[in-house]
């Protein structure tokens, strides 16, 4: 059994075996608390009720205080089946061994009050909490009410494993997460405040807490909510008035920069306004142009009309004066119109007659295709007679062939017996073969029986002959305990040449020792994987060799890689050095072998840092060895030692692990046993029996198997002549029993094309009949395009006629106009002018009418103000012409290029930027209004938290500072004061030795122990404030010195255990001797294990009487 040297305990170390050891006995037993906080143990088939557990409805608890913790009871929760927790209303010493549930009752009560696993600083999930082999957990938690209630407030969760999820009930009644943590809240409780809640996995987190944190968690803990409320107020002003100053400051500097880019835009604007005033008249200029333009064309257009009627009345009087004379040429240019309209209607019928003479035309050639086709269906009808006549007479005479083969009959056919007559062939055929494949499988069966016996006989004979040599002795050694690595072995030999680097076997082949007598220490430190496992120079090695020993041979080995020097690895501790310590020197140094091998033991097992010796070490080189933290394992003597260490205990947190060492069994120069050579030689007699006896079976197999093949040919050649003779046969008949069917339908294709031919003629007599009628129709048709030809003919006659007489009537009427021509032109004259004076008037109606358009656009009447803009430009044009406004806008321009031109952009800018002054204007007296309103509240609230925050102080101070004192140290708490909230923060300073001043306490300057009495003197001085009805701390006292704990420990059952303070659990595996006790204080003590007594007799256990027990023990010995 290992052994522990006393007062250096590593707890993680022993947490592990513990945990181990709990795990093997949970199958038969459970732990279980009962009401006094004994554990026993129950049978397997508890069930979890959902009813209410025994909650103290209507009782009065005596002294707890509203919200403190009255019972604990958990199912299937971690460690725990079944328990029951009754703590006391003020100081509770949770005591036990590592690993039978005392965290776990601090973990039921972060859970079961609704908060976050992450406060434990464990698991993540809450369902990693439940039991082992368990589906759900049960934690029931009873919290003390207010005085004028009732009863007592009873939160039960429950927590399924599966799913990750819990269910709530208060009171009996389902309820919400939610509502739990409403209640939680309302009564004060702060499991996520470490000055409250303090688990063991985060009794680190806490002496890292920052000046700052720790100012906010000792406020949630010890003073009003309304002072944390205040201070979070005051961060969150601060902060605003912060963010709205900086804010304040660049807008203040961007309206400085806006005001002076204007001042000195001044100059450049005025310039552009009075060069913007020119365009603008300019363009005033050009659009009253317009307006003068219409003025003018207006005018025009009354005077263009004037002469238009005038004009038209002289024509009027000349046409008067000369009627007489046109009245003949008007007469002949009326008969002119009438002959024109006979001439047309007559072309017309000449049209329409031609047009019927080309419908009788087409209708004749119509019928001639018709005919035609029809021919055509005729000739195919005559060649499909004449065809159908062929087949017909061949019918005939295949139904006379087939009449005469139905008179021969053929013999009977059986097909039943000759199918029996094969299969009995074939059943012979098949027995024949089953035979002789048993006959060949047992002639290869033997053979490789035979073989495989040869070979392992060889291998044997190799085995024996391998026992001469140290070599051999190895290998057959290996075989024995490691034939997965013995296999993987040979086959690396044989393929060495196909990896990067060299692969090196077992150490316990490759590695031997130079002097035997530190056998058995050097082999102590390491274990029997380190000497059967493979070691590879590569990773792409490592893989190649892992994928053929786990994949495809299926072996059971141990692949290791180093790619380290041996020469890397050098010592912790000088040789010499390590010879003062009682060593003889490393381990490393008695091996040899290949220089990867012994790196990657080094690597591995640290051998390189082990020491050996062949005598035991001294006690205070023991003592030595511990303070140095150099040298962790080695091996003196007969023992094995092994120090663990736990740095976030101390440098003191140690723990020393020894064993006997057994006599070492791989690097040993013990002689052959002579039994083993023995037994291989009669494994090899025996095996040369064995391989006599099976060849002469396999000769006796193989003879039967080469008569049964002799065989097999003639019987499958009767069976092939049975099987043709049968077809011919069967065959015959088949064509003799379907020749009635065949006649039958011979005659029905007679009948059927019988019916064909006649149907055929009919057809064709009925292509006759309707090829003369359409003959007739056709000669009919010709007919009467012969009548429409004539028609056409009195047509063009007719036509002529008239032609004639139009050519003469309209001689006469140009005879009659050469006569009246001077008048004419008189009168065309005139109408040419009176239509020149038309044209003119509609050109200037139509100019004066785009000049209206225009002012329209120019003036805007369309937009709002176009009126005044049109009363203007009328303004600027009155009594001008186009031409005075053109010298004005030429006079206007003349000034304009006088003016140097600047950008417009200019304008644009300067314009938009006094908008900004503006608004950036109103904007920084509102912010300085807002500011102003910041510093009233900070002020305010100032004058009310500030005094409260130093009176918190000031107490805390005191307390801690007296705590100091009782251990003849001195401590101090201040506050850090600053203009930002934020960085307001508690300043502990601590002074343990007379000769050193005080010093801020922190994680560098404090050993680890001194660490742990500040945390716990400053949680103790939180006490009599507390606003939580409980706080939890978990091994506290973790690292420190016995005298210090003892200090604590008094300090904290006085101040724990005053009247009207607060609940206080306190967690701890160990407890020294002698320690204070008070009546106030309530001691549950966990127990867990193999020994402990039935649940039956758990239920009547009295602690008290055993303590009677063993006190009369003791007297009657001493």
């Amino acid at each position: 059994m290992p052994s522990q040297t006393p007062h250096r305990r590593s707890r993680a170390r022993f947490e592990e075996e513990n945990k181990e050891q709990s795990s093997e006995s949970d199958t038969p037993k459970r732990q279980r608390l009962n009401t006094n906080g004994a554990l026993s143990d129950e049978d397997e088939d508890y069930q979890i009720k959902a009813s209410p557990s025994r909650a103290t409805y209507g009782v009065s608890v005596g002294e707890f205080q509203t919200g403190a913790i009255v019972r604990v009871l958990v199912e299937n929760f971690v460690t725990y089946e079944h328990a029951e927790f009754n703590p006391g209303p003020n100081l509770n010493m949770v005591i036990g061994p590592n690993g039978t549930g005392k965290s776990s009752l601090v973990c039921a009560i972060c859970l079961g009050l609704g908060f976050h696993p992450k406060h434990l600083g464990r698991a993540s999930n809450v369902g990693e909490f439940v039991k082992h082999g368990k589906e759900t957990a049960i934690v029931e938690i009873e919290l003390q009410s207010e005085p004028n209630e009732r009863h007592n407030h009873v939160i039960r969760m429950q927590i399924r494993k599966e799913d990750n999820k819990t269910k709530w009930w208060i009171n009996t009644k389902e309820s919400t997460h939610t509502a739990v943590k409403t209640l939680v809240n309302n009564l004060r409780i702060q499991i996520d405040n470490l000055c409250q809640f303090l688990p063991q996995d985060r009794v680190a987190e806490f002496a890292g807490l920052t000046p700052i944190q720790l100012l906010h968690e000792t406020l949630r803990a010890a003073a009003p909510e309304k002072m944390t409320t205040w201070h979070d107020e005051l961060k969150e002003l601060h902060r605003k008035h912060k963010e709205l100053k900086a804010k304040l400051d660049g807008l203040t500097e961007t309206l400085r920069g806006h005001e002076s880019r204007q001042q000195g835009s001044q100059a450049d604007v005025d310039r552009l306004r009075e060069r913007e005033a020119i365009q603008t008249k300019i363009e005033d200029l050009r659009h009253a142009r317009s307006i003068a333009r219409y003025n003018t064309l207006r005018r025009q257009v009354s005077a263009a009309k004037e002469k238009k009627v005038q004009a038209g009345k002289r024509l009027r009087e000349l046409e008067k004066a000369c009627g007489p004379a046109f009245e003949a040429v008007n007469k002949k240019q009326q008969y002119q119109q009438k002959v024109e309209l006979v001439v047309g209607e007559r072309k017309n019928a000449l049209r329409n007659a031609e047009a019927a003479c080309d419908r009788f035309l087409q209708a004749i050639e119509t019928l001639e295709e018709q005919i035609k086709d029809l021919q055509n269906k005729k000739d195919a009808e005559n060649t499909s007679y004449t065809s159908r006549r062929s087949t017909l007479a061949k019918i005939r005479r295949t139904i006379t062939e087939l009449e005469a083969k139905l008179q021969n009959k053929p013999p009977e056919f059986a097909a039943a017996e000759w199918n029996q007559k094969i299969r009995q062939q074939e059943h012979i055929l098949r027995e024949n073969q089953v035979e002789k494949r048993t006959a060949g499988d047992q002639v290869d069966e033997l053979l490789k029986s035979g073989n495989g016996k040869k070979a392992e006989k060889k291998q044997l004979e190799k085995d024996l002959e391998a026992l001469d040599s140290k070599e051999g002795q190895k290998l057959s050694f290996l075989k024995r305990i490691g034939p997965d690595v013995a296999k993987g072995w040979e086959w690396l030999q044989e393929h060495h040449a196909e990896f990067e680097k060299e692969v090196f076997g077992p150490p316990m082949l490759s590695c031997s020792l130079k002097d035997q007598r530190y056998s058995d220490q050097v082999q102590s430190l390491l274990g029997d994987g380190d000497f059967l496992c493979f070691t590879c120079q590569t990773r792409n090695d490592h893989r190649k060799l892992s994928d053929r020993f786990y994949k495809q041979m299926g072996l059971s080995v141990t692949i290791r890689t180093c790619g380290n020097d041996f020469a890397s690895f050098q010592p912790v501790v000088p040789r010499e050095v390590v010879r003062e310590m009682g060593f003889d020197g490393y381990a490393i140094e008695y091996l040899e072998g290949p220089d990867p091998v012994l790196a990657m033991l080094c690597s591995e097992k640290r051998l390189h840092a082990s020491a050996v010796a062949l005598r035991d070490i001294s006690n205070q080189q023991y003592e030595r060895l511990i303070e140095s933290e150099k040298i962790a394992s080695w091996a003196s003597g007969a023992t094995f030692y092994r120090i663990a260490r736990r740095r976030e205990y101390g440098s003191h947190a140690t723990s020393t692990t020894s064993r006997r060492i057994q006599r070492g069994k791989f690097w040993t120069d013990q002689p052959v046993d002579q039994s083993e050579r023995a037994a291989i030689q009669r494994q090899i007699d025996e095996l040369g029996e064995e391989m006599q006896e099976i060849r002469k079976q396999w000769e006796e197999a193989r003879a039967r198997a080469n008569e049964l093949e002799a065989a097999y040919e003639p019987m499958r050649q009767k069976i092939d002549d049975m099987k043709r003779e049968k077809n011919e046969l069967q065959k015959a008949a088949t064509m003799y029993a379907t020749l009635g069917d065949k006649i039958a339908a011979e005659k029905l294709a007679m009948e059927t094309t019988q019916k064909e031919l006649v149907e055929c003629r009919n057809r064709m007599l009925e292509y006759s009949m309707r090829g003369d009628q359409l003959t007739i129709e056709k000669a009919k048709s010709v007919l009467k395009h012969q009548a429409q030809l004539f028609r056409i003919r009195d047509a063009h006659q007719v036509l002529l006629d008239a032609q004639i007489r139009l050519i003469e009537a309209k001689s006469d009427v140009k005879g009659l106009e050469a006569q009246n021509a001077n008048i004419k032109a008189q009168l065309d004259e005139k109408k040419k002018e009176i239509a020149e004076t038309v044209r003119q008037w509609e050109e200037l109606k139509v100019q004066a009418k785009n000049a209206q358009r225009q002012i329209v656009e120019v003036a805007g009447l369309d937009e709002e103000g176009g009126n005044e803009r049109l009363k203007h430009l009328s303004a600027l044009a009155e009594d001008k012409t186009a031409e005075d406004i053109d010298d004005e806008i030429g006079a206007e321009s003349t000034k304009l290029e006088l003016i140097h031109g600047v950008d417009p952009a200019i304008l644009r800018q300067y314009e938009k930027r006094a908008q900004d002054i503006q608004e950036l204007t109103h904007r920084r007296e509102e912010m300085n209004a807002k500011l102003e309103s910041y510093l009233g509240k900070i002020e305010q609230l100032m004058q009310r938290w500030e005094p409260g925050v130093d009176d918190v102080i000031s107490k805390i101070n005191d307390a801690f500072g007296h705590n100091f004192e009782q251990i003849n140290c001195a401590g101090e708490v201040g506050i850090h004061k600053d203009e930002d909230f934020e960085q307001w923060a508690i300043e502990i300073k601590v002074k343990f030795r007379e000769n050193e001043d005080l010093q801020q306490l922190n994680q560098h300057r404090q050993s680890g122990g001194e660490r742990a009495v500040s945390t716990i003197f400053y949680l103790m001085a939180l006490q009599s404030m507390a606003q939580a009805p409980f706080r939890v701390v978990d091994e506290i006292n973790q690292g420190m010195d016995p005298r210090n704990e003892r200090m604590v420990h008094e300090r904290m059952v006085e101040i724990a255990c005053r009247e009207h303070t607060s609940q206080y659990f306190l967690i701890t595996p160990k407890l020294l001797t002698g320690l204070r006790y008070d009546e106030r204080m309530r001691v549950l003590c966990i127990a867990s294990g193999e020994h402990m007594p039935p649940a039956e007799d758990a239920k009547n256990l009295d602690f008290g009487n055993l303590v009677k027990i063993q006190r009369g023990i003791v007297a009657s010995a001493a």
